[in-house]
Parts: structure tokens; C-alpha cells; sequence
């Protein structure tokens, strides 16, 4: 069960590392994979981009393989950690710098407007667990959102998020970030750079939400139950998706004029609408006769 929140007083200076590191393994239940490449913890650090007093946001910390190099830059981090030995752990290890805060709790379930001194202008790095991916990327994608987020991924999200129009991986998850944000990726980040070294090889992705947000938060709400309703039928044409879906099933007419205001075929398939087509149409669901 996720405890609520535990704020821990400042912290800062180091005990024993090798004690740390040592006596706190990997939790399966929490998909834990240690990031110990030197070089790509530098790299994704760097990539951040947060000099002296920025607010950063981390999420899952661990061992602490990237607090330590946003330490070094003089960055305002707030960690937020899960791990009920690893939270207090990173507390007592920064406990004397004024300039970290390690929060015990569960980033889905935080107010993360709270979590810093200004939200608008805080930047967030984590190594995620893969099976809650989706859920953190919507939940720091949710309005008012942070200046920029970089975090690591599987591969295969990180190719769905990235994915133009028309092919396979292209979906929900590669619209509704796209309308809200532009990502790119900062590097690949190779199975072999985690401990325990998980099946699969991962990506930093870069994720820059765009400000002023393009939609407001009803408009994002109605874009993600098109789209969801829409790849959830993806194999099906989109005039039959839009009037006979449980969640939308819009008048013949109102299908026909939608389509026509976007210069869209009936006999489309999902993947083969952009991010704006989506944006529209869920407009016209919004602002047309059913």
C-alpha cells in the first residue's frame, strides 16, 4: 500500500555510498532497473539542462545515480521516492544541503504543483518503471503542465510516442502527447546500462510542453476520449468508428460534415489522421449536432 507523502527535512551530505548502494536491492514490485552507466547518467543529467536554484523534479531517484549530478549543477531538487528503504536512505545521505528535498511518496498520486517552488518552471528527469510509463507521461502532461521533462523509457513507448502518422506504432499515447508537447529523443540508453539488466533497451526522451498550452483541460479531456475510442476500433474505418461507437456515435450527417471541413475520407483509418485532425474533430464533436 503507497503511504501518502513524507516530506524529509533538507538533506545533503553523503554517508558510506558503497553501504547504500549495497543494501538496497531491486524491487520487482516497483519494475526498480539501476541506471550505473557513468556516462549516460551524465548525459541525461546534462540533458536536463537546470543550472543553480532551477526547480527539478525527479522521479524515482533510487540509489541515486542522477540526484548526484543535479546535485553537483546546484539544481533546487525535490526527489520523489517510492521505496520505503531507499526514500529515507537518500534523505540521510543530502541531509545537510538546503538546496534537495526528498519526498517519500507516489508521483500519481501527489500534488505535484506543490512539489516545488513553481511548477511552470520546473523540469523533470526520471528512469520510469515501464509499467506505469503512460500514466506518469499523462499525469505531467495534465494542465497547468512543467517547462520540460526528460525521462527514460522503454524503447518500444519511446517509438510509439515518436511515431508519425500512417505507421504501425502510431496511436493514442503518440497523440495525446504530440498534442500538448513536442518530444525527440536525447539518446538511446542500451539494456546493458541497468542493473538488473531488464529485456529490454530504452530511450531518454525529451518531452517540451508547449506554452501557452494549446488546448485547454475540457479540449484535452475530449481529445483523449476520440482518440482512445478511435485505435481501440483502429482496424475499422473512421465514418463507422464516429457513428457507431459506444462512446462517441455521432448523426450520419454530423460525420459527413466534419469530415468534409477537415478534407477527411470516411474509409481512413485512425493512423492516418494527424495529431491536428484529431484536435479538430473532437472540436466539431464538441461544437456540432449529433
Amino acid at each position: 500500500m503507497t503511504r501518502g507523502p513524507e516530506r524529509s527535512a533538507p538533506r545533503g551530505a553523503e554517508p558510506d555510498r558503497g553501504r547504500f548502494e549495497a543494501h538496497r536491492r531491486p524491487k520487482r514490485s516497483l519494475g526498480q532497473n539501476f541506471l550505473i552507466d557513468p556516462n549516460l547518467q551524465r548525459k541525461i543529467a546534462g540533458a536536463v539542462g537546470a543550472g543553480p536554484g532551477d526547480p527539478v523534479l525527479e522521479i524515482g531517484p533510487g540509489r541515486g545515480a542522477l540526484t548526484e549530478h543535479l546535485v553537483r549543477a546546484g539544481v533546487a531538487l525535490t526527489a520523489v521516492e517510492l521505496d520505503d528503504g531507499l526514500a529515507p536512505a537518500l534523505a540521510e545521505r543530502y541531509r545537510h544541503d538546503p538546496r534537495v528535498e526528498v519526498v517519500h511518496g507516489d508521483i500519481l498520486s501527489l500534488d505535484l504543483r506543490a512539489l516545488t517552488s513553481d511548477w511552470a518552471a520546473t523540469r523533470v528527469v526520471g528512469n520510469i518503471p515501464y509499467n506505469i510509463t503512460t500514466p506518469i507521461v499523462f499525469r505531467l502532461l495534465r494542465l497547468p503542465c512543467p517547462a520540460d521533462i526528460v525521462v527514460t523509457v522503454q524503447a518500444e513507448v519511446a517509438a510509439r510516442i515518436l511515431a508519425p502518422p500512417g505507421t504501425r506504432t502510431y496511436g493514442a499515447l503518440t497523440v495525446g502527447v504530440a498534442v500538448h508537447a513536442d518530444a525527440s529523443a536525447v539518446c538511446k540508453v542500451p539494456r546493458g546500462a541497468f542493473r538488473p539488466v531488464p529485456k529490454v533497451d530504452s530511450v531518454a526522451l525529451r518531452i517540451t510542453p508547449r506554452s501557452p498550452p494549446p488546448l485547454t483541460p475540457d479540449a484535452s479531456r475530449r481529445v483523449r476520449a476520440l482518440t482512445r475510442a478511435a485505435f481501440s476500433w483502429r482496424r475499422k474505418q473512421l465514418g463507422t468508428i464516429l457513428r457507431r461507437h459506444p462512446d462517441l456515435r455521432c448523426s450520419a450527417a454530423w460525420v459527413e460534415e466534419a469530415l468534409a471541413e477537415r478534407s477527411l475520407s470516411a474509409t481512413l483509418r485512425p493512423e492516418r489522421l494527424s495529431p491536428d485532425d484529431f484536435v479538430a474533430l473532437s472540436r466539431a464533436l464538441t461544437e456540432g449536432s449529433r
